[in-house]
């Protein structure tokens, strides 16, 4: 299998090391695209208006792996698009150095990633471990191993990626599939200078007395030493509310405006 291998962290980032070093061993071809520097939090934010450069990098196995200087979602695309010699079979995106569970899928630059090419219709899986002060890599690869090799059995359609999440302490060795927690988190701000113009700058504060998470959900069992699985799709709408409007009629200037189903 040839797999496209990125992350938010860079080539030198312990995680995709790790990745990098198992999924090769396991007679994988990889090509790894990763940003020049960190981009956590960059969701699937892309560089308009400026080039990109690409600046080729020797692996561990000798291969030539990339340092982009834009964000992770450029780093997929531009590695499925431009830089892989050879067409691709998965993306994958870690393995992060922090999980990524429930709403902030959506500003994780591991997850983007993997969005920016579930959204180009290729097969991706976004790894992500809980911070810890001592990473058992050699595990958290296997499991992502295990992963690549599950993959096409699992037979996720085209537009859909798979978050995958480890604790650092596992309880149970089975995997779950389930949904991402849907709250919000409740951060806040804290002023940290304010100059002479009148600029305030403020540091975002996490808040750790979050609402409780909804059983079953991705944060729900990651908190119980599980790992965890979630389909996650990069766009989708309310077919409800979809279905309802689409019946909807508004009147404005005299006359009736809208769309009614045929």
């Amino acid at each position: 299998m040839h797999i496209l291998l990125t992350n938010d962290d860079g080539l030198a980032a312990e995680g995709l090391q790790a990745a990098y070093g198992r999924l090769t061993r396991a007679g994988h071809r990889v090509t790894a695209c990763a940003p020049d520097r960190e981009r956590s939090a960059h969701s699937q934010s892309i560089t308009l208006g400026r080039p990109i450069s690409a600046r080729p990098r020797t692996m561990p196995d000798g291969a030539v792996g990339y340092s982009i200087s834009g964000t992770p979602a450029d780093c997929a695309h531009l590695g499925y698009t431009t830089l892989a010699t050879s067409p691709i079979d998965l993306v994958v995106s870690g393995i992060n150095n922090d999980t990524n569970l429930g709403y902030d899928v959506n500003y994780s630059g591991t997850v983007g990633a993997a969005m920016e090419a579930a959204a180009a219709g290729y097969p991706a899986l976004a790894v992500s471990v809980e911070k810890s002060e001592s990473y058992d890599w050699p595990l958290a690869a296997e499991i992502l191993c295990q992963a690549v090799e599950l993959y096409a059995d699992w037979a996720i359609p085209s537009g859909v990626l798979v978050n995958l999440n480890i604790p650092n302490i596992i309880s149970d060795s089975t995997w779950v599939w389930t949904s991402a927690n849907p709250y919000h988190g409740l951060d806040g701000y804290r002023q940290v200078s304010a100059s002479a113009d009148e600029v305030l700058e403020f540091l975002r504060i996490h808040n750790d007395n979050q609402r409780p998470p909804v059983e079953g959900s991705d944060v729900s069992l990651s908190l119980q030493g599980r790992i965890t699985l979630a389909p996650i799709v990069p766009m989708g709408f309310d077919q409800k509310t979809l279905e309802r409007l689409k019946n909807f009629q508004q009147v404005v200037g005299g006359r009736a405006v809208g769309q009614k189903s045929l």
